[in-house]
Order: C-alpha cells, then sequence, then structure tokens
C-alpha cells in the first residue's frame, strides 16, 4: 500500500502507526494481505453490471428516431436553426452501470449552431411537441432538460445548447440565464484523465455500483455519478489489484471529506461552467454520505487484510449487495 494511503488511513483514525508498523484502531496489525486477492472477482462484477447489448441496441436505434423526428419537425414547423445532437454524459465515457432499477439514465445534447432568439421554453415545448406520443410513457418537460420515458429500460434527457458567436457553448435551464456550459470539453478532459488507465473507469464503475445499491437500500440522497468520477480521478491511486486500487482511492477521498467542513466540499466541475456540482445536496445529506462512505472504506479495510478470499469476499458482499452476492 501506498505511503499516501496510509496516511490517509492513520489521519482517519483507522489505522494507527507503532513502531514502524500499522496497526487497525483495535491494534492488530494491518497489512494487505495476497490471500485477500479480489482482483478477479471484482472484474468480473465490472461486466456484470455492464448494459445490456439489447439495451444498448435500443438505445441506438431511440437515439437515431428522436435526431430524426425532431430535424423533421423544426425543418417542417418552424424557421429555428435544425439542431444537431452529441451522446454526453456517463454513456459516452463508458461509466454507465446498469442500476438495481434497471432504469438507466442517458443525455442527448440538442445544440443548435446559433442563438434560436426565442426563450428556452419555447424551445422545450417544440421538443415535447415533435416527440408526443413517441413513447407510451410520454414526454415530461424539466428544468435542465425534456425526458422522453420509455417502457422499462431507460430515459433519455435532452438538454439544450446553442453555439455563441464566440463559439462557447451555452446550456438552458429553465428559470436560469442561459450559461457556458461544454459536454465536449469536459469529455475530452475525461478521456485524457483516464487514457491509458482503463482502472480508473472501472473504479468509477464499482462507485457508482457502491451508490446504486447503498442509496437504495438506505433511501437516501448521494453525490451524483458525476461528483463521484470526478473525486475517482484526482484521489486515484493505481494497484495491480482493482480492490486494493479502489480501496486506496476510496480512502483518499475519505481523507478529503474528513479533513474538509461539509459546506466546504468540492468536486468542481474541470470545464464551463466550472461549478461545484455538490451545491444542491444538503449538509444532512452530506452527513449521511460521509458515514456510508467510511464504513465502506472500513468493510474493504477488512476485506484487503483478509487470511483468505473467502474471508475478503463477504466484505464486498456487503459493499455491493445482491449482484455481487449472486455472483458464482
Amino acid at each position: 500500500m501506498s505511503n499516501k494511503g496510509n496516511e490517509n488511513l492513520i489521519a482517519l483514525g483507522l489505522l494507527a502507526l507503532f513502531g514502524g508498523l500499522l496497526y487497525t484502531s483495535n491494534r492488530k496489525k494491518f497489512e494487505i494481505t495476497k490471500e485477500s486477492n479480489s482482483d478477479e472477482l471484482l472484474k468480473r462484477f465490472n461486466k456484470l453490471i455492464d448494459i445490456h447489448p439489447d439495451k444498448i441496441a435500443s438505445l441506438k436505434k431511440a437515439h437515431e428516431t428522436i435526431r430524426s423526428k425532431l430535424k423533421n419537425y423544426f425543418y417542417q414547423n418552424t424557421t429555428l436553426p435544425i439542431p444537431d445532437f452529441y451522446i454526453q454524459g456517463s454513456y459516452k465515457m463508458k461509466t454507465v452501470v446498469e442500476n438495481r432499477n434497471i432504469k438507466s439514465d442517458v443525455d442527448l445534447a440538442v445544440i443548435f449552431s446559433e442563438y434560436p432568439g426565442v426563450k428556452l421554453e419555447t424551445l422545450q415545448n417544440h421538443i415535447k411537441s415533435a416527440l408526443w406520443n413517441h413513447t407510451t410513457q410520454g414526454v415530461i418537460i424539466k428544468n435542465p432538460c425534456v425526458r422522453l420515458t420509455y417502457v422499462r429500460d431507460f430515459h433519455i434527457d435532452l438538454p439544450i445548447y446553442f453555439k455563441g458567436k464566440n463559439g462557447k457553448l451555452y446550456f438552458g435551464s429553465r428559470g436560469n440565464d442561459w450559461q457556458p456550459s461544454d459536454p465536449k470539453a469536459f469529455v475530452e478532459w475525461f478521456q485524457k484523465n483516464t487514457a491509458g488507465k482503463p482502472q480508473i473507469v472501472r473504479i468509477i464503475r464499482y462507485l457508482k455500483a457502491w451508490a446504486d445499491h447503498t442509496k437504495t437500500k438506505r433511501g437516501i440522497k448521494f453525490p451524483s455519478g458525476l461528483a463521484l468520477s470526478l473525486w475517482a480521478i484526482k484521489y486515484y491511486q493505481s494497484s495491480t489489484r482493482d480492490d486494493v486500487a479502489l480501496f486506496n482511492t476510496c480512502s483518499g477521498i475519505l481523507y478529503y471529506l474528513d479533513k474538509n467542513f461539509k459546506y466546504q466540499w468540492q468536486a468542481k466541475m474541470p470545464v464551463a461552467p466550472l461549478d461545484n456540482v455538490l451545491s444542491k445536496l444538503s449538509d444532512s445529506q452530506k452527513s449521511a454520505f460521509y458515514e456510508e462512505l467510511k464504513e465502506m472504506v472500513s468493510l474493504m479495510t477488512e476485506a484487503v487484510s483478509a487470511k483468505s478470499l473467502s474471508k475478503a469476499r463477504p466484505k464486498w458482499n456487503r459493499i455491493f449487495g445482491d449482484r455481487f452476492r449472486s455472483m458464482i
């Protein structure tokens, strides 16, 4: 384990240093054991939480249909520019996971090549009209997007952007002014920071799967998958084992949260709009998340120091829940 990871855990009181040796809080010597190696288990879990190929095919078909309907609608019914489209978010970055409710959230940005000259609400109403009766579940207008809901598998969110004369993209949300925001730039930033490091992508997926399981079990709100992704990249500590890399990275995140007051927590976008994506999380929600993350790190401490895989696995079962437990 890296010195940085040790320092993080010492600061949290999970480990203590006596005579140059690491000990847990109950004075048992701590070391990551070869016998606890759960790398293969976690990598199998990574495949298990993949989006099913049938759903991917359905998503591609849905994207094509939406593009076609919107282009035709704006051409035939308005004098507005015909929009372009861009798949954004976790689907684009390959960090999307199959949630426990089997409902996936996929973003398809609707981008106008110039300022459309009408209110955002007008654009949203046009999109709703264009896609009316497209699915039996209907179309919902939300503040930041138009949502198209499908029967079982997923819903597609359609956020709206336009390209200004300065070449920058601006995002619209009801009740707010258009603000600089560039989904393409974020994907490029993400790809640059994970290039040649597939383990980071897997760690993000593990974190999302843990969050999905824990939120469902506890009925609490967590930081978004975007926030978890930003933290995972910032505090990533590599290892030849995924279980150890996840343990080290999460201890780094926990150390950061522990040394900062809740209102000082940051998960800032590295590109426009450069905002803190935790801004809508209340102090009580932050506290609940902190306690759950601390519990996970504690369980991982036991898992990676276990004397056998059979003793490590129950800890991972508790972290990830039934889906992990179901793997043979």
